[in-house]
């Protein structure tokens, strides 16, 4: 198994001046800082920020003239078609604006395109559906900036075309009536990071603001939340403030739909965490859309009637099951026959083509495979709708930059997208083996590049942690992206007793003595990783040993967290191990 080289952070900051004007602890500044908050306005907003803290509507390019065309539309009844996409930011995003035009008197519905049918974003045959269909009005969401053709052939039947979309453009301008996107490069936007969904529903803000109609924020802030965490923004800014007030609302959320999912998943009356929305809530929207049609999860969350959420719930939740046990499998064929291989360990990219997998689920096999072997990472399957082609996903590392990589071997693929660490391909059959050697013959990557990196907060000994400051690093959550759990370290700590519980076995206690005595308990769920490592480094009769309580020779260097536990009605501070090192 590969060791991550740890990391310590350390960003220069006057912290005095800080900790006394928050009123807050050395070390939760230090944190703070580390997630590169510098300036006062910063950290109020980390600290403080609340809804009526997020940026107005009217900061957005296009978003004065989008509304106003959209009331025009409105007023004269013209009919109006959102055009989402199929991962959960665009599913989200296009409930928001079908469920806010609707209430607000539209004449309007959506379309997600399908994965494998249409592939990403809005296309010409979903403007000529909506042409014949009687459509006046396309207004996209997570998606339309790069839809040149879509959107030239809805002009030339005389449609109106209003783009809402947070990726980067092109060098190419979208000729839409109106494009919203906080990245134009006139923008003056106060932050990036923002999703889809967000921007769809400030769309939906400004609009009731424009009529004078009173919007319910806190039944459109959940679905606002869920989109952030499961696109990936940085929880910073007011993404953050919109996960953390989603969170909060979550529990007694007033949508039907999102009542019957969280009921399915067993969510239901309880705290939800940013973990729920990412790994549980998220992929259950998702696997519609990778394994049939991304409109069933919209169809959820407009749903007025709870029997019927419940079906439409409870298929997601097995559609999700169904989706990892085939993703399980995928990942078991791909690491018996890369290993089988000759010659595996000398290549840095790996290139691996899985028979019978879902093209839908070739890009988190391809980031499993990035996370065990911490290398680029290449899936192929057999497309759907090409027996001469494969599909292909790719998920890369820091250091290495896909989309580049790719581009120079645009002669080998079919065609290819993305940037530099998630990229989507697709390649002739007979091209395959020949792409894989070139693609290692030219991948320039540093070894220290190929070692995973972990980031320390400080090198913290435990004794310094209270209830008072764990609550107050409890407070920074959500935690997620750009906005990391905070991680610490103590070093020569011996082990003087390993002992394994759990109804299952997997909860791993280590007690601990510090360089000065002091006496910790410490837990982790990952037993074998954490067992095999001790018994690598120090030898089974040490390993042996710390099992039976015996005096050992085991010292390690711990990166941990600390945590609020409570056990009848008692609170203490408990410490999770994050990462283990042998002491040199």
């Amino acid at each position: 198994m590969m060791h991550p080289k740890w990391i310590l952070r350390n960003r220069n900051l006057d912290y005095d001046r800080i900790t006394k004007k928050y009123n807050i602890d050395p070390l939760v500044a230090k944190v703070i800082r580390n997630r590169d908050i510098e300036t006062d306005e910063d950290f109020d907003m980390f600290l403080n920020g609340t809804v009526s803290s997020c940026h107005d509507p009217l900061l957005l390019c296009g978003m004065d003239e989008g509304t106003d065309l959209m009331l025009s539309k409105l007023r004269e009844g013209k009919k109006i078609r959102v055009i989402g996409d199929y991962d959960v930011d665009g599913v989200t995003a296009a409930f928001i604006l079908t469920k806010g035009l609707s209430a607000a008197g539209a004449d309007v519905n959506y379309r997600i395109p399908h994965r494998i049918i249409d592939g990403y974003g809005m296309n010409v045959r979903l403007i000529k559906e909506a042409f014949d269909d009687g459509v006046d009005t396309i207004i996209t969401c997570d998606n339309g900036i790069a839809a040149f053709d879509a959107v030239e052939e809805a002009k030339k039947l005389g449609m109106t075309v209003i783009v809402t979309d947070h990726h980067e453009p092109k060098e190419r301008r979208v000729m839409a009536d109106v494009v919203i996107d906080q990245k134009l490069e006139i923008s003056e936007y106060p932050y990036m990071d923002i999703c889809g969904a967000t921007i769809a529903f400030k769309f939906i803000k400004l609009l009731y603001r424009k009529l004078g109609l009173v919007l319910d924020e806190e039944l459109y802030i959940p679905f606002v939340g869920i989109a952030t965490v499961c696109d990936v923004m940085k929880l910073q800014d007011e993404s953050r403030i919109y996960v953390k007030e989603a969170m909060r609302l979550l529990p007694e959320t007033k949508n039907i739909g999102l009542q019957a999912l969280l009921r399915a998943t067993g969510r239901e009356g309880k705290k939800v965490s940013c973990s729920n929305l990412g790994f549980i809530i998220g992929p259950c929207i998702n696997s519609a859309g990778r394994l049939e049609s991304a409109e069933q999860s919209v169809e959820l969350f407009l749903s007025e009637d709870m029997d019927e959420a419940m079906k439409i719930a409870s298929h997601l939740v097995e559609l999700n099951e169904s989706r990892k046990g085939v993703c399980e499998e995928g990942m078991k064929n791909a690491i018996e026959m890369l290993e089988a291989g000759d010659g595996f360990e000398e290549e840095k990219v790996i290139v691996v083509y899985i028979p019978g997998l879902h093209e839908s689920l070739a890009g988190i096999v391809a980031a499993k495979l990035k996370e065990k072997y911490y290398r680029p990472a290449i899936v192929f399957t057999d497309s759907t709708m090409d027996d001469k082609i494969y599909k292909g996903s790719a998920r890369g590392i820091d250091g290495y930059n896909l989309a580049a990589e790719l581009e120079k071997l645009s002669s080998l693929l079919v065609k290819s997208g993305g940037h530099k660490k998630a990229a989507g391909l697709s390649i002739l059959k007979e091209n395959l083996e020949m792409f894989r050697i070139a693609i290692n013959e030219n991948a320039d990557i540093a070894e220290e590049d190929l070692v995973p990196k972990y980031i320390i907060d400080a090198k913290v000994p435990m004794s310094y942690f209270n209830l008072q400051n764990v609550e107050q690093l409890e407070s920074l959550e959500p935690c997620g992206e750009g906005n990391e759990s905070p991680v610490f370290a103590d070093a020569g700590l011996r082990v003087t007793r390993a002992e394994i519980k759990g109804k299952n076995r997997n909860c791993l206690w280590l007690f601990t003595e510090d360089r000065n005595g002091a006496r910790y308990r410490m837990l982790t769920f990952d037993v074998n990783g954490v067992l095999n490592d001790i018994k690598g480094w120090f030898g089974e009769p040490e390993y042996d040993k710390i099992l039976s309580g015996a005096a050992n020779s085991v010292v390690l260097n711990i990166a941990y967290h600390p945590e609020i536990n409570e056990y009848m009605g008692e609170k203490s501070v408990q410490f999770m191990i994050d990462s283990v090192q042998k002491c040199e």
